[in-house]
Formats: structure tokens, C-alpha cells, sequence
């Protein structure tokens, strides 16, 4: 073999062994890409149930409240920790754009977004603020129980939603 054949054996083998590795590389990413959207999903769809299950225990303490607001009961005991909403999954398949290909009506991704702003520390404080006021009787019956009969409606409206948005990803 002659200096000039090893020469372009040598960079033939290199080149097929660069393409070889590029080729490999692309393999491993799509199944590292298909593993990491379905374990992203898998926690999704457990996220959305222990949502929907806060949800319900909202609803149900928000009927307590309800129901010690009518019978001007200053004697209310609940703390609603809207905080305790978790969305972790929901951001991390929003960061790997999973979301947009789980759900591709934009109205699904705004409901999210819109329960999101809604269960959070600032929404926790002032509910339970009003709660605080009523049994200081700071506010009157009627504010109160308009307050927390919007309060009932919007976490039963998520839930619905949030069932719905469930019901997509299986």
C-alpha cells in the first residue's frame, strides 16, 4: 500500500467514523427526547390529580366557611394554603415545549395560565385576610359571603377545567 492510499484510507475511516458518531448522537438525543416527554407527561397527568384533589378540599373548606358565614358564626378556623398548588411539571414540560404539543388549542394553555395566577401566595393572603376580618367583624356578613361564594365558584370552574385538561393527556 502506498503512502497516498494509507493517506486516503486513514481519512476515509475517520470521516465514517465521524459520521457514524454524529449518527449515534442523533439516535440517543431522540430517545433521550421521547423518554424525558414521556416521564414529563407520566408526572403531569399526577400533578393534575393531586390538583384537582386540592381543588375538591377547597371547595369542601369553602363550604365550611360558607356555612359559618350564614349562621354569623365569627368562630371560622380554616386557612386555604392556595400556595400548596403545584406546578412544577407543568413548568418543565412548558421549558421543553411539551405543553404546546400536548395541547394545541391555545385557550388550554390560557386556562392553565389562568389557575396558575389565581393559586398562588398572594391569593392565599388576601382570602384568608378576609377570613381574619370576618372574625375580627371588620366586614360585614354580606361582603363575606359574596366574597367566598365567588371563592367557591372559581376553584370548582378549575377543577372542571383542569379535569378536562387531565382527560387530554391520556
Amino acid at each position: 500500500m502506498t503512502f497516498q492510499e494509507q493517506v486516503i484510507a486513514t481519512l476515509l475511516g475517520s470521516l465514517a467514523g465521524f459520521l457514524f458518531a454524529i449518527v449515534i448522537f442523533y439516535i440517543t438525543e431522540n430517545i433521550r427526547t421521547k423518554r424525558i416527554k414521556k416521564n414529563l407527561t407520566k408526572n403531569l397527568k399526577r400533578e393534575f390529580e393531586y390538583n384537582i384533589s386540592l381543588l375538591q378540599e377547597w371547595i369542601d373548606e369553602i363550604d365550611k366557611i360558607l356555612r359559618k358565614i350564614t349562621a354569623n358564626d365569627t368562630q371560622v378556623f380554616s386557612y386555604l394554603k392556595y400556595s400548596y398548588y403545584q406546578r412544577l411539571f407543568a413548568q418543565e414540560s412548558f421549558h421543553f415545549g411539551i405543553l404546546y404539543e400536548l395541547y394545541n388549542n391555545n385557550e388550554d394553555i390560557s386556562t392553565l395560565n389562568a389557575i396558575f395566577f389565581h393559586c398562588d401566595i398572594n391569593e392565599e393572603q388576601y382570602i384568608n385576610q378576609i377570613i381574619t376580618k370576618w372574625k375580627d367583624t371588620q366586614i360585614e356578613q354580606k361582603k363575606a359571603l359574596s366574597t367566598f361564594e365567588f371563592e367557591k365558584e372559581t376553584p370548582q370552574k378549575y377543577k372542571k377545567q383542569l379535569t378536562e385538561l387531565l382527560g387530554k393527556l391520556r
